[in-house]
């Protein structure tokens, strides 16, 4: 049996971050579990004064209730009574103002709502006393004298009254009894049958002691641990009085193994059976045999029967043993290690047996959002953009959650990979686009695997970079823009070829009259002759003609609108750019022949007349 309250208790003490409407958040010491419940997934559900609704995985607790950035959430945090409607998926609670209902679809609270004749929420600041689901799926609830039935839809259906002696009387507790009939149990005492007759509920009979109480719960693991600690610390011998394990022999019996010994109480005395077992690790009682099955570090697999102690297996390898119906005991040596003993045959074999449990998705957390696994939701669609993935797993073995291990991979080639003992979170940076098949085994308390019984569809949509379509068009917008580029380039070379053909052209002489032409032949033979004399200059060029300086500059401007400098200049340029079409003599050697000093101003001066570089003329 599940130790739920000692479970309730450790939960209340753990601290979490908020999340939407569900939040974390520690629990007050001392807080009394109200009511609880273990829904049809095998969730845990309970409410405590202050903390709201509770879920307990089995290694988180998740929280709904209001505080400083949900305040409207619940209008109290007090959680009084609940009710699972399974066909709906979802928790029905009450609390000191109102009702309200959790859609495990996607955990999302709305309050129960009775508009009453001055339309608001009759139900808004009612302390809701008790909470049950009927067979057929609607629910029943109560609040002081008032007993409210709601169909599945949480649409009234039929209001009752309590009373008693002619006086209002709040519920305490509703049943359904074995013919249909729904008993109320009344505060102060009292208690009210209801048969349903065409096709309304009402009352029967009233009656003082009638009400079908159950029977009392049983202790709890925890309750029961506390008393056996309480009374082994008064009876027992010396100080031989750490329980190390304990099984039941009968309601209030039980076998108690210690470190050094083995203990009986039969509910009132404590008497030792059997000393120097030295630690007695594990312990299972099979009624039918009448048989006490113990592990002794110090004797290995042992028997208690008929007030004897049988070894069966010399061994002191082993942690903990289970009994395996009455022909077997599973005994656990270490993570994925059991063996089983045949009681009848004394053999040890190794135990194949896949385990029985089943890896549910508890959470998901999105670059450090954290949301509850809706119920029944196989596939989960990642925002764009998703980075980092975590999956929280649980089997819900609330007894054994520390010793669960998981086991994973993604898509049916992808390699398993084993988390720590304990360790219930899936990590995941940077998955594929697509969609990834995460398939999850797990082990049972004594470390066999179960088959992969678990499988969640993980879609990551691509990011921009990421599309085929987007690199293709990549590629080819390169190819056509390198193209259109090298286009470009040839167009612009073909007009400066063009107009150094032109260039060349317009610088023929025009039609002149005689004497101009004679002059200029003079002149540009005088230039010839000095043209690797760079210091030859206008003063040489007039007494070469027999004219002065100022004469030669106004024959010059009237005949070609040139002065004699630009005419020596381009002369020396014109045969320049006859050596570099017609020889392979470079430029500096280039510059030197047609009397320029400085191959640097030979090179402006030629792109000014030219338009190019002489290197690219």
């Amino acid at each position: 049996m599940v130790c739920i309250f000692c479970v309730l208790l450790n939960t209340l003490m753990t601290i979490g971050q908020p999340n939407l409407s569900i939040l974390s958040v520690t629990g007050q010491t001392g807080d009394e579990v109200t009511c609880s419940l273990q829904d049809v997934e095998g969730y845990w559900w309970y409410g405590s004064k202050g903390t709201g609704l509770c879920r307990f995985d089995g290694f988180e607790t998740e929280m709904f209730r209001s505080d400083r950035q949900h305040p409207d959430l619940l209008r109290s945090n007090d959680v009084l009574c609940m009710a699972e409607h399974r066909e709906n998926a979802e928790i029905w609670f009450g609390t000191k103002e109102g009702a309200y209902i959790l859609s495990k679809k996607d955990y999302s609270i709305r309050p129960v709502i009775l508009k009453s004749e001055q339309e608001i929420n009759e139900l808004a600041n009612k302390r809701i006393s008790c909470m049950m689901t009927a067979a057929d799926g609607s629910v029943w609830l109560t609040y002081r004298n008032q007993l409210l039935h709601f169909s599945k839809k949480a649409k009234l259906i039929e209001r009752l009254e309590t009373t008693w002696e002619g006086k209002s009387r709040s519920v305490l507790e509703l049943c359904f009894d074995a013919d249909s009939a729904l008993w109320t149990r009344l505060w102060n005492g009292g208690a009210i049958r209801w048969k349903k007759k065409e096709g309304r509920w009402q009352m029967e009979n009233r009656s003082q002691n009638d009400y079908p109480t159950n029977l009392p719960a049983p202790l709890t693991t925890e309750q029961q641990k506390q008393r056996l600690d309480s009374v082994m610390s008064k009876q027992a011998i010396g100080n031989d009085t750490t329980i190390l394990s304990w099984v039941k022999h009968s309601s209030s019996a039980f076998y108690i193994g210690t470190y050094h010994s083995l203990y009986y109480y039969d509910g009132q005395q404590v008497s030792q059976l059997q000393n120097g077992l030295d630690k007695v690790r594990s312990m299972a009682y099979s009624e039918k045999l009448q048989t006490l099955y113990l592990l002794s570090k110090a004797r290995g697999v042992c028997q208690w029967k008929d007030e004897q102690l049988k070894v069966l297996l010399d061994s002191t390898d082993f942690r903990q043993l289970h009994l395996q119906g009455d022909t077997a005991l599973l005994l656990l040596k270490g993570v994925a290690g059991v063996r089983m003993l045949n009681l009848k045959t004394q053999q040890l074999t190794i135990d194949t047996t896949m385990a029985d449990v089943k890896p549910i998705v508890t959470a998901y957390i999105l670059d450090g959002e954290k949301r509850l696994m809706p119920c029944g939701k196989q596939r989960l669609i990642l925002p764009k953009g998703t980075e980092l993935v975590e999956i929280s797993l649980s089997t819900l073995d609330f007894d054994h959650a520390s010793q669960v291990q998981f086991a994973y991979r993604l898509n049916d080639d992808g390699e398993w990979m084993e988390l720590p003992e304990g360790e219930h979170v899936i990590k995941f940076a940077h998955l594929p686009s697509g969609e990834s098949q995460l398939q999850v085994r797990a082990t049972d308390a004594y470390g066999r695997w179960s088959a992969p019984m678990t499988v969640l569809t993980l879609v990551r949509p691509a990011t921009w970079y990421e599309h085929t379509w987007l690199w293709v068009f990549l590629v080819v917008a390169l190819l056509v823009g390198g193209f259109y580029l090298i286009k470009r380039r040839r167009e612009k070379e073909e007009p400066q070829e063009i107009h150094l053909q032109e260039a060349v052209v317009e610088e023929e002489p025009n039609k002149l009259p005689v004497a101009d032409q004679e002059f200029l032949d003079k002149a540009i033979a005088a230039v010839s002759a000095h043209m690797t004399d760079s210091d030859y200059s206008v003063d040489a060029l007039a007494s070469d003609l027999c004219m002065s300086r100022a004469n030669l500059h106004r024959k010059m401007r009237a005949i070609n609108g040139q002065t004699p400098t630009d005419f020596i200049r381009n002369q020396r340029l014109e045969r320049a750019a006859q050596l570099l079409r017609t020889t392979s003599h470079s430029v500096n050697e280039i510059a030197d022949l047609v009397g320029f000093s400085y191959a640097s101003y030979f090179t402006k001066c030629f792109k000014e007349k030219y338009g190019v570089l002489p290197k690219d003329y």
